[in-house]
């Protein structure tokens, strides 16, 4: 009966510490996403510029390419 006590009272104080550390670290990120919030104008996102346009090509000659690849492929 006493070996059985020592299981409950470990399992009791592992699952206190690991509700503990979760409980810790709900909190930690809370506090770093308030801080972000707060703080937002300092860290700006990266933008991209926006692509270039492709000089329209000929679409005969897509076609040509494609029918080309095919032809290629098939031997």
């Amino acid at each position: 009966m006493e070996l059985l006590m020592q299981g409950v009272v470990l399992m009791v104080i592992g699952m206190a510490t690991v509700f503990a550390f979760l409980v810790l670290m709900i909190q930690s990120m809370n506090a770093t996403a308030a801080f972000f919030r707060k703080f937002a104008h300092l860290f700006p996102e990266e933008t991209k510029p926006a692509p270039k346009a492709k000089a329209v090509a000929d679409p005969l000659a897509e076609i040509a390419v494609a029918l080309a690849t095919i032809k290629a492929k098939r031997g």
